[in-house]
């Protein structure tokens, strides 16, 4: 198989380096929230519109020409997964909604797991069921609310499996678990491959094989880590996993994945009963068909959307996931060495294990007394983007219960701060900023942000009087103003009219750059060359960025009113407590 170079992943982006407005001007885009989604590449999405979309047709449309492309290319898509998994054919690779929680959910209910909250609120179907006939789910410190809301809500006895004090998955917990539940008729463990917060990785042989080893079945999340690691369902032995193919590069507008073990499925209906998962319907009667891949794909599929995972999962293993695996850890290694000089970033989770290249950290403020506190995340994320054009993301990062452990957050502390959420202090919301260095980022751009979060940690205070919180959207704005969007979906009718020239320019090639023969997802050529994102001056963006941060203003200044049980509750430092008396400008 042919290699493709990060610098034509990084050329074929689409929009990077795409001019954004912000309270200080225009900014390049710089992406750095892979983690919560990739982005689209200008390839795959070439030959999706000239090799896919000129002969899509419905795939249970079997006899015609159309159908039988679209069949033959979804069904090559499926084997693309499956080889990039080095699955077998006694796993099932399903396409499923649009990510990691759409399989998660999927399986619980072809386990016959789930449990409807209303009907078991009128009907008691809970206390029906004894606590010994129950199966047990274990999972670990680290799941998103993807892997454990779901069997939450389910009939299954829960366990939480909690760190040790290197921030990893405590093995020796687990199996005095599995001990203790060793007479439940079905048991599972159900980890996510890496935390999506920290990036920190769980040992996937070793816990396989101790849950194996007390006949447990093991299911992984690797919604994290699927775009990052070589997965090898021969060598792991794994039951199932959840995946998300939309956190991939080139991943936007792909369908989530289970990927299922024969062993795992034997519900009788399907999950989604629909047109076609039967064999057969009369009026009185159907029969459904043995097929578990047809039989779990209700309805019309996600035809586009399959292929295109497909496609991006043979570019990952065109890349290697082992070339992967080794820059981003010299990324992750690089930053965190970087940072372990910086005072005011407090880097979370434990710096000395094996980890992704996902980085999450609070940026702290000291006052004249030498006393700390965390900025707000919100604030920060919008400094990045407003100075920066860097894109980050805020929040839990849908990892709450993880979250107590890395804030070290009681519960009385917990439920207060909820009643106040609750209450519509949402600003009270814990949670930190997080960035994520993909694999093929070159060193310019890894040090553009590596800077601009400095930057932002030295100096970031000052600007937080003039930025007023909106509590109704939830996000921070210099000068309370919302930057205009520049796109809105009206604009399709002077496109679809033809009316906007602008829009339209060199977005659609002439038919003589149409693409030839050649299925070579990322050969060059005029149409496939992506955007060719522009070369951008970090150096001076950087030196702007500094500049607005450090020069004295005139604007207005903001503060930001609690009541007093908030403030008692209050983790961030307020608008109003910035102290400028010593400061030299």
């Amino acid at each position: 198989m042919q290699s493709i170079s990060f610098q034509q992943i990084r050329d074929n982006i689409i929009g990077e380096h795409t001019r954004i407005e912000t309270p200080f001007g225009t900014k390049p885009l710089v992406y750095a929230d892979y983690t919560a989604s990739g982005r689209s590449l200008r390839f795959i999405e070439d030959f999706i519109q000239y090799k896919v979309l000129p002969f899509y047709a419905n795939t249970h449309s079997e006899s015609s020409f159309t159908g039988r492309q679209s069949t033959v290319l979804r069904e090559q898509a499926r084997q693309m997964v499956r080889q990039g998994l080095r699955a077998d054919d006694s796993y099932q690779v399903i396409f499923t909604g649009s990510g990691a929680t759409a399989a998660i959910n999927k399986l619980i209910a072809m386990l016959n797991l789930a449990l409807p909250a209303q009907l078991d609120s009128e009907y008691g179907f809970q206390q029906q069921i004894a606590e010994q006939d129950r199966p047990v789910v274990f999972i670990g410190p680290y799941e998103h609310h993807s892997n454990e809301l779901p069997w939450r809500e389910s009939i299954a006895t829960l366990v939480r499996i909690p760190l040790t004090r290197q921030g990893q998955l405590d093995l020796q917990v687990l199996e005095q678990k599995l001990q203790q539940y060793q007479n439940r008729s079905l048991k599972i463990g159900s980890f996510s491959a890496a935390s999506n917060v920290t990036g920190i990785k769980t040992d996937i042989l070793a816990v396989t094989e101790l849950l194996h080893s007390y006949q447990a079945l093991s299911f992984w999340d690797y919604a994290a880590a699927g775009p990052y690691v070589g997965i090898d369902l021969q060598t792991s032995q794994a039951d199932a996993l959840f995946i998300s193919p939309h956190k991939y590069i080139g991943g936007p507008g792909t369908p989530g994945l289970l990927v299922v073990h024969n062993r795992v499925i034997n519900n009788s209906v399907p999950a989604v009963p629909g047109g076609g998962t039967v064999v057969y319907v009369t009026p009185e009667d159907h029969q459904y068909v043995a097929d578990a891949e047809r039989r779990e794909e209700g309805g019309t599929p996600a035809i586009v959307e399959s292929i295109r995972a497909g496609l991006v999962f043979q570019l990952q293993q065109q890349v290697g996931t082992d070339v992967i695996e080794h820059n981003e850890h010299r990324l992750i290694q690089n930053l965190l060495w970087r940072w372990a000089d910086q005072p005011n970033i407090q880097v979370l989770g434990n710096t000395e294990v094996e980890r992704l290249s996902i980085c999450s950290f609070q940026v702290l403020h000291r006052d004249q007394q030498g006393q700390s506190k965390p900025l707000h995340y919100g604030f920060i994320v919008a400094l990045l983007n407003d100075l920066f054009g860097i894109q980050a993301r805020g929040g839990c990062s849908c990892a709450g219960p993880y979250g107590h452990e890395l804030l070290g957050l009681d519960m009385a502390t917990s439920k207060a701060l909820e009643q106040q959420i609750l209450s519509g202090n949402g600003v009270l919301r814990p949670g930190w900023v997080r960035i994520n260095l993909n694999y093929f980022i070159d060193e310019p751009t890894a040090d553009y942000l590596a800077s601009a979060i400095e930057l932002v940690a030295e100096h970031g205070w000052r600007l937080l009087p003039y930025y007023r919180f909106d509590a109704q959207q939830g996000v921070w704005r210099y000068q309370g103003q919302q930057t205009e969007l520049p796109v809105d979906l009206t604009d399709a009718q002077s496109w679809l009219l033809g009316e906007d020239d602008e829009l339209r320019e060199g977005s659609i090639p002439s038919e003589s750059n149409m693409p030839g023969e050649s299925n070579k997802l990322h050969e060059s050529s005029k149409w496939g060359a992506g955007n060719q994102a522009t070369a951008v001056d970090y150096s001076e963006l950087l030196a702007q960025g500094e500049a607005r941060l450090t020069q004295p203003r005139g604007e207005m200044t903001y503060s930001l009113e609690l009541s007093d049980v908030a403030k008692e509750l209050c983790w961030f430092a307020l608008p109003q407590e910035m102290d400028f008396r010593n400061e030299c400008f």
